[in-house]
């Protein structure tokens, strides 16, 4: 087989002397000649003769005589020959030319392929519907996709705004839906082993007991954040130990505190008898600790809020850790230019007595003292608001009672049976409500059984139910009613002053300080009055037991002296009007991250709880989604991502503004609150004069607003009053007890089981095995030099071996770990 001429990449548009100067130069002049004779004066005329052009010197023809005689041998019997070299020049040369004819037809065939590829893209990109925003990120998914059609697998490319989208599209449509659309997208977007990384260098990996103070002075930065609210609230979890080798540590133990300050990365140890000794002696966390900040802005057009921190705990904390821990938190904070404006938690009694500690609510810390700080908040406080304003004035910062939390603790109380309510001489009663369902027609009152009696006892939306205004007016025709109506019109006032959006500030004020005088004249009669003229059925009873849990009262009172020390901060032009998003001032960020880490356990997976090593990846991931939807509602980039909001989110911003408006207006005075905080004392004390609760008060002379809290002061004093003196925070319990059986963790149950994909199906006991390969169980007789972190050295019938920490992990477990997987179920469980 010969080799191809070397020609020209032009050569097949030879034509004229162009060609007949090519073919003498690569076949000779003869071959030249005979093409002349023939009129093939062009490569095209060349490659299109079917026949041997040589076959035509073997005719009789006059004009080809003297080429004849040149090109070929005759033989004695008359037979002519063409001459072997001219054979091959002229073979050799075809073929070279069909060839360069091929290669360029399979160009041309790419080339228009390519084009109309583009040409497809193109007028796709230039269609109506996407000329009116030529930086949408269609656009950008478009071109990249055109882009890597053109290359191999292992060459496609991605650029930044479509690795957020797959960052995005695998965290909320989890590996299944990502798998479906990369493999009927192809180049559409990276491969999952991509994306994962990718998420883990864009801030995806949480570290427990790792506060993210890093992360939260990046954010600072870029968005000019000064205030936040921090949340603390814990939930129930899988008991399970796992390893984490990126930071070599054991996850699940309970984390050890250090002046209320968790201990990072406390489980490390390369002894195998060690990890035993933990297994045997140190308590598995059965409850996981987050603290989240909401960053407080003047605009709330993105979510704000941001996982600080997570760890596994259990329940054996105490009030001083709490506060220890949130001056730690507030210091740390300060460094990262934010300022701690206030703590929300639920009303766990622990929490409430750390934040009357730290507020100085009839509480006192003498070897901490927290209001002598320089960088203290003060409240200019007319002198005769003194003796209605129980709050100290100096404050390092403010706390508040979660009032979803609160709602359902007052809503309880109306359902408990270890109470009986009364307000002069009408009773609280739940029957009422039951009266109004069997005999008024539900399209008045709206209300079902389940509403007035939900089994869940954290269910706020019957709190909001069983208040609103339907039913209340509903009532009215209801006998025997009106105590009760106070009670659901003090649930309904804590609603519309810290959960409604809408409730202007001066509302806020309101609706804040009428629960408040309702439960002062309230408990004041109760002091006033003896148990035998409030009920001769309940004689042998304590006073309490009429009334609210003193929890309940402590919340309703610390919320609304936070809150109004807030706005008088903003008048006094010591805090930013961001301040006064009072909505963002609770715990449910804490809920909210809880239930997003449930959802993600998979469409078709029916386990919705999660050890703490499950949670931190979870979170993790949320984490990224969060900063790429903020970057976006920010229009930091040329072309946004849209994500889908709840139509309460698209709200949220319109009734932030509108509720600053009354600072700018000038509406929000001294003169102004004082006015609407002493309209809410003689709305509440009208109210409850109905029930007759005027008349000893007025003997007591305790029937104006001085004089009432002047007393119900020296009576909370009194009963109520604590001081701790201790340096080692050890010596004490927290007294601030609740009867109700709805303070409760959500914790404890044994019907659904965890993830098991850490664990294996083989070997139980590493003594007197006999086998040198553990099959399905990471346990070796060699290991890289690199990973000698995550191994143990072990011997196992005096055969050094290596076993994986995790391995390790598995084997020292000696039950499985279980937790239920109906919320109802959880709640309703004690704290153990």
């Amino acid at each position: 087989m010969y080799s191809y001429f070397e020609l020209p990449d032009e050569v097949l548009s030879y034509h004229g002397e162009d060609f007949f100067d090519l073919v003498s130069k690569k076949c000779g002049n003869i071959v030249k000649e005979l093409m002349e004779k023939l009129s093939i004066d062009s490569v095209k005329t060349l490659l299109g003769v079917e026949d041997d052009i040589f076959s035509f010197l073997k005719e009789n023809c006059n004009a080809l005589k003297d080429i004849k005689e040149r090109a070929c041998l005759c033989l004695d019997d008359g037979t002519i020959i063409i001459k072997p070299g001219l054979r091959i020049d002229l073979d050799r040369f075809v073929a070279t030319l069909r060839a360069k004819s091929i290669q360029n037809i399979s160009l041309q065939s790419t080339t228009i392929s390519s084009d109309d590829n583009s040409s497809q893209s193109n007028t796709l990109i230039n269609s109506d519907t996407l000329e009116e925003n030529k930086n949408s990120f269609l656009n950008t998914l478009i071109n990249n996709i055109t882009s890597n059609s053109k290359k191999s697998k292992n060459n496609y490319r991605y650029n930044t705004k479509v690795q957020n989208f797959a960052q995005a599209l695998y965290i909320m449509g989890g590996r299944n839906t990502y798998e479906y659309i990369r493999l009927n997208l192809p180049g559409s977007v990276p491969s999952i082993t991509s994306v994962d990384g990718s998420i883990t260098k864009a801030g995806g990996k949480i570290v427990e007991s790792e506060f993210r103070y890093d992360a939260l002075s990046d954010l600072q930065i870029s968005n000019n954040y000064q205030l936040a609210v921090c949340s603390e609230d814990c939930t129930g979890v899988i008991q399970k130990v796992v390893y984490d080798a990126s930071t070599n540590t054991f996850i699940g133990f309970s984390t050890p505190l250090d002046h209320g300050v968790p201990v990072p990365q406390f489980f490390q140890t390369d002894s195998y008898d060690q990890l035993k000794e933990w297994f045997e002696n140190e308590e598995k966390s059965n409850l996981l600790n987050v603290h989240m900040l909401e960053l407080l802005t003047i605009s709330k057009s993105s979510s704000t809020s941001f996982l600080l921190g997570a760890y596994g705990i259990t329940s054996k904390f105490n009030s001083i850790d709490v506060l220890r821990r949130w001056l730690w938190i507030f210091e740390r904070s300060r460094i990262s230019n934010i300022r701690i404006l206030a703590f929300a938690t639920d009303c766990d009694p622990k929490y409430l007595r750390a934040m009357r500690l730290i507020t100085g609510f009839f509480a006192k810390l003498p070897n901490i003292p927290i209001s002598e700080r320089n960088d203290v908040l003060e409240v200019k406080l007319p002198k005769n608001w003194s003796s209605w304003f129980f709050m100290r004035t100096r404050q390092l910062f403010f706390c508040f009672q979660d009032p979803v939390h609160l709602c359902t603790k007052i809503r309880n109380r109306l359902l408990s049976q270890s109470a009986s309510m009364f307000i002069g001489n009408g009773k609280i009663s739940v029957d009422v409500l039951f009266d109004l369902i069997n005999n008024q027609s539900k399209l008045i009152h709206g209300l079902v059984k389940t509403d007035v009696y939900p089994k869940d006892r954290q269910n706020f939306s019957s709190c909001a139910k069983i208040s609103t205004d339907d039913v209340l007016s509903a009532l009215n025709n209801v006998s025997d009613s009106y105590a009760t109506q106070i009670y659901l019109r003090l649930l309904r006032s804590i609603i519309l002053a810290y959960i409604e959006q809408s409730t202007s500030i001066l509302d806020r004020i309101y609706h804040s300080w009428i629960t408040v005088f309702i439960c002062r004249l309230w408990w004041a009669w109760l002091q006033l009055t003896d148990v035998e003229e409030i009920s001769t059925e309940y004689q042998d009873k304590n006073k309490a037991f009429f009334f609210i849990t003193k929890a309940a009262y402590h919340s309703i009172e610390i919320n609304a002296h936070t809150l109004l020390s807030v706005v008088l901060l903003v008048c006094q032009h010591d805090l930013p009007e961001s301040a006064l998003s009072i909505t963002s001032s609770n715990s449910q960020i804490c809920e909210n991250i809880f239930r997003l880490t449930r959802s993600m356990s998979g469409t078709f997976s029916s386990n919705v709880n999660f050890t703490v090593g499950q949670f931190l990846r979870r979170a993790g991931k949320l984490s990224v989604l969060q900063d790429i939807e903020r970057q976006n509602e920010h229009n930091l980039s040329e072309c946004s991502l849209q994500f889908p909001k709840h139509h309460k989110r698209r709200h949220r911003k319109d009734m932030s503004i509108n509720n600053r408006l009354d600072v700018s207006n000038n509406i929000l005075t001294q003169n102004t609150i004082e006015k609407t905080i002493h309209r809410a004392f003689d709305d509440a004390y009208k109210m409850l004069s109905v029930l007759g609760i005027d008349v000893i008060l007025v003997r007591e002379h305790r029937n104006a607003l001085n004089e009432l809290s002047t007393y119900v002061r020296v009576q909370i004093e009194n009963t109520s009053h604590t001081t701790d003196f201790s340096e080692n925070w050890n010596g004490y319990s927290d007294d601030e007890s609740d009867s109700e059986e709805d303070n409760v963790h959500d914790q404890y149950d044994v019907t659904s089981e965890s993830s098991s994909e850490d664990e294996a199906d083989e070997l139980t006991n590493n003594s007197g095995h006999k086998r040198s390969q553990f099959k399905g169980l990471r346990i070796f007789n060699e290991i890289p030099a690199s990973q000698s972190n995550s191994y143990f050295r072990i011997n196992v019938d005096g055969n050094e071996k290596y076993m994986h920490k995790q391995t390790a992990s598995w084997l020292l477990t000696d039950n499985k770990p279980t937790l239920s997987a109906d919320r109802l179920q959880r709640v309703q469980k004690r704290s153990r």
